[in-house]
């Protein structure tokens, strides 16, 4: 990235604290300007407790991404590309999408379990709700931009590839999967920023996490721990985009060479 893209992008973030300290200056007294937010933040970058909770919503995160990813990619590309299997399949789960995140917390608390287990040096809990929830938020946009990238493909391609003896799973492994790719990464990429926020909605809820750090912190009047805990949540999700596309982008060379 050259200098002048970084030195734009600086001024993108700079401009934000610009507007908080102008916000603060004229707002309500409960609002925190960035010096009070950046001394609060020092206390806590050496509080076990804050680390704890960044590696606990960091691991929900990361797991049931992958877990997102593992399940939503092949069926999105199969709902796409085989049309009695989406009419069995896609017509229920399209039924469960607009469902908000805060409304299956109760459904979660009452049905599914907290799980326990032991790796032998260490007890660790699973609060499944949590888990779940998260989940949703990165897997109907994985799985809607997989089915529209199967769809967006042009049949020619498939009727090319017949034509010159390929079988069903050939064309599908050399036709229709990397040309929904472009789409499929896409879908990552905001299913990551997603499962972010529904993570955060449950933690506030089912405990434990940045989530529930901020939510305690308004409830208890720690108002500058709010703001340390919304940049957190925003630096966390930033990286982690950010990690999606560059792994996206290594999967995709021939996207970078149009590019160019």
């Amino acid at each position: 990235m050259d200098a002048a893209r970084l030195a734009k992008r600086g001024i993108s973030i700079a401009s934000i604290l610009v507007v908080w300290f102008v916000v603060s200056a004229v707002g309500p007294e409960t609002l925190p300007g960035p010096i009070a937010v950046a001394t609060t933040f020092a206390e806590y970058v050496v509080d076990p407790v804050y680390w704890s909770a960044v590696g606990l919503s960091t691991a929900r995160v990361l797991g049931t991404f992958v877990l997102a990813v593992l399940i939503g990619v092949p069926l999105g590309l199969l709902i796409g590309w085989n049309v009695v299997f989406g009419d069995f399949t896609y017509p229920a789960l399209e039924l469960i999408r607009p469902i908000p995140p805060i409304a299956w917390i109760p459904f979660g608390i009452l049905v599914l379990p907290t799980l326990a287990f032991s790796l032998g040096f260490a007890n660790f809990e699973v609060q499944t709700t949590v888990v779940f929830i998260t989940f949703l938020g990165a897997f109907f946009p994985i799985l809607l931009n997989g089915i529209e990238g199967v769809r967006g493909i042009d049949d020619e391609y498939s009727r090319a590839a017949h034509s010159l003896g390929a079988a069903d799973w050939q064309t599908f492994r050399h036709v229709i999967y990397p040309g929904a790719l472009p789409s499929v990464h896409t879908g990552m990429v905001v299913g990551m920023g997603l499962a972010w926020v529904n993570l955060v909605a449950a933690e506030m809820i089912s405990g434990g996490g940045l989530g529930f750090m901020t939510w305690s912190a308004y409830t208890g009047g720690s108002y500058p721990v709010i703001f340390v805990g919304m940049i957190t949540i925003g630096v966390l999700g930033y990286l982690s985009s950010t990690i999606v596309r560059y792994v996206g982008a290594s999967q995709l060379p021939w996207m970078e060479s149009a590019a160019a």
